[in-house]
C-alpha cells in the first residue's frame, strides 16, 4: 500500500537539505524572500500596517521576541510573523502561484521568526522557505479553482499548510511530526470569499491568520500528538472539505481536463519543482492585472501611440482571471469598465505608459485619486475577453487605431516568472521612493543574495529595522 500524501510530504521534507536543492530552485526562493522583504518595507508606511503592528505591540510583546520588521519591536513568534506577514500583504504585491495563492506573506515571516528564534543559519532558512513553497504549491495546484468555487479563498486555506511545513523544518520536527503538522494544518485553516466577492476586506487579514494557524500547527506538532495519516487525501480529509471530493474531480479549471489524480501532487518531488512559477507581483493590485500592466507598457515603449486616435482596445485573458474570485461567485465590479478593473489599469497604463508599483492600492469599485479624463475615457474603450484556452498571467492585448491600424503583443505565461537577477532589476529603482534608509535596502538585496554564507539571519533582520 503506497504511503499517504501526508507521509510522502513529510520524509522528503525531513530528509531535505540544502546541497539537494539545484542552483535555479536556491535563485527563486531568494528571488521571493528579497521582495517580500522591500514590500514589508512600503507596508510598513500604510495605516493597516501600522495598526498591525500597534495591536501586537500591545497584544504580544516579549523582550527576547522574534522582530517586527522596520519598527524592530520584539513580539512573541505569532505575533511577530501576524505583523510581519500584514506588512507584506497589505499593499497587494506580494507573491502569486497560479494567480490564486501567495505563499510569501504566509511562509517568509513564519521562517523568519522561527529561523531567529531558533538561531538558524541563512541555509537553513533556505531549505525551509523552499520546503514550505513547493508542498504548498504542490498541494494547491489543480484544485484551487474548485476551492474558490466552494467559497473558500485558496490563499490562507493552502498558506497554513505552507506555514507549518517552513515552521516545522526550522524546529527539527521529525518526519512523525511533520504529518502530524500538517494534519493541524489541515483543521487549522479558513478563509472565504465573501469578502473578494461583495468587496468586504476581510481578507486583509486572511494571510496573517494563516500564518499564525500554520506556526500553531508546527508548534503542537512537537508534543506528538498522533495526526491523521490520511489528512490530506481521506474520505473526510482536507481534498473533500476544501475541493468538494477526493477524488481528484474538479468543479472548474484554469485550462485542460476537469480532473486530475490525486496522487500527482507528490510526483516527482525533488526534480519538478513547483516553486519555479512564482510570480513577484510589483504592482499594488491583483496578480492577473500585472502581465496586463506590463504587455501594455511594453506596447507603449515599442509604438508611438496617439491616445485620442485609440478606437479600442481588446484584452484576451484566461477565463478564470475575468471572473474574480470565482465564476461560482463573481464580484461583478472587477469585470466590468471602472475604477480598479482590469479595463482601468490597461487604460491608466496605455494614457502614462506605465504604472507606478508605488501608487496606494486601489480596489474595485473606489475613487481612485488624481485620475485624469483621459483615462477614464479611455477604460471605456477597453474590452476584456476570457477564454479557457488561455493560460493565466498569457493577456494578448490589441489596440485598434482609427484609420485601421492595429497594434498587438501577447504573453505565454511565463514572463513574470523572475529570478533574483530581474527581482533586483526590477525593484531597485524604487529604492530613492521608499522611505527607508537606501543603505539598507541595497544592504538587504547583498545580503539576501549571499544569504547562504550567513551564519545566522540576524545582520538580515538587523537591516530591515529602520
Amino acid at each position: 500500500m503506497p504511503d499517504s500524501l501526508s507521509r510522502t510530504f513529510a520524509r522528503y521534507v525531513s530528509y531535505l537539505n540544502y546541497d539537494a536543492l539545484p542552483p535555479q530552485v536556491v535563485d527563486k526562493i531568494k528571488a521571493s524572500l528579497l521582495h517580500m522583504l522591500v514590500v514589508s518595507i512600503i507596508g510598513s508606511e500604510t495605516s493597516h500596517g501600522k495598526a498591525a503592528v500597534e495591536l501586537t505591540k500591545t497584544e504580544e510583546a516579549k523582550a527576547d521576541g522574534a522582530t517586527i520588521l522596520v519598527d524592530g519591536a520584539r513580539a512573541t513568534r505569532c505575533g511577530a510573523a501576524f505583523a510581519n506577514s500584514k506588512l507584506m500583504h497589505v499593499t497587494s504585491q506580494s507573491d502569486s502561484y497560479r494567480m490564486l495563492i501567495h505563499p510569501g506573506p504566509c511562509i517568509i515571516p513564519a521562517g523568519l521568526a522561527t529561523a531567529e528564534l531558533a538561531g538558524r543559519s541563512g541555509k537553513e532558512l533556505i531549505t525551509a522557505l523552499v520546503a514550505g513553497y513547493e508542498v504548498e504549491s504542490r498541494i494547491a495546484g489543480d484544485f484551487i479553482p474548485s476551492t474558490q468555487a466552494r467559497g473558500f479563498r485558496s490563499s490562507p486555506v493552502y498558506g497554513t499548510l505552507g506555514t507549518a511545513i517552513t515552521t516545522g523544518k526550522l524546529l527539527g520536527l521529525g518526519e512523525d511530526q511533520l504529518v502530524t503538522a500538517l494534519a493541524l494544518a489541515c483543521t487549522f485553516t479558513a478563509g472565504t470569499n465573501e469578502g473578494p466577492r461583495s468587496g468586504g476586506r476581510e481578507m486583509m487579514f486572511h494571510e496573517p491568520n494563516a500564518t499564525r494557524n500554520g506556526i500553531m500547527a508546527a508548534l503542537l506538532a512537537r508534543e506528538d500528538v498522533r495526526g491523521s495519516e490520511t489528512s490530506l487525501e481521506g474520505d473526510a480529509g482536507f481534498y473533500n472539505a476544501f475541493v468538494g471530493n477526493n477524488r481528484g474531480e474538479l468543479s472548474y479549471v484554469f485550462q485542460g481536463p476537469d480532473r486530475v489524480a490525486v496522487e500527482d501532487v507528490v510526483s516527482e518531488l525533488g526534480t519538478r519543482w513547483e516553486l519555479m512559477h512564482v510570480v513577484p507581483k510589483i504592482y499594488p493590485t491583483a496578480g492577473y492585472n500585472c502581465p496586463v500592466i506590463d504587455l501594455m507598457t511594453d506596447i507603449r515603449a515599442a509604438h508611438q501611440l496617439n491616445i485620442d486616435e485609440i478606437e479600442g482596445i481588446t484584452v484576451d485573458m484566461n477565463w478564470l482571471e475575468t471572473t474574480y474570485p470565482s465564476p461560482a461567485f463573481p464580484n461583478p465590479t472587477r469585470s466590468s469598465p471602472g475604477v480598479g478593473s482590469t479595463h482601468y489599469f490597461t487604460a491608466y497604463t496605455c494614457v502614462h505608459s506605465s504604472y507606478p508599483p508605488l501608487r496606494p492600492r486601489i480596489e474595485a469599485g473606489e475613487q481612485a485619486p488624481g485620475d485624469d479624463q483621459a483615462v477614464m475615457d479611455l477604460l471605456q474603450k477597453v474590452e476584456v475577453i476570457g477564454h479557457k484556452d488561455r493560460p493565466a498571467f498569457a493577456p494578448q492585448i490589441t489596440v485598434r487605431m482609427k484609420g485601421g491600424t492595429t497594434y498587438q503583443g501577447a504573453y505565454q505565461g511565463q514572463e513574470l516568472e523572475w529570478d533574483l537577477a530581474t527581482e533586483i532589476r526590477r525593484i531597485s529603482p524604487l529604492f530613492d521612493n521608499i522611505p527607508f534608509p537606501t543603505d539598507k535596502l541595497q544592504g538587504i538585496v547583498q545580503t539576501v543574495s549571499q544569504i547562504e554564507q550567513e551564519s545566522s539571519i540576524d545582520s538580515l533582520i538587523a537591516l530591515c529595522v529602520r
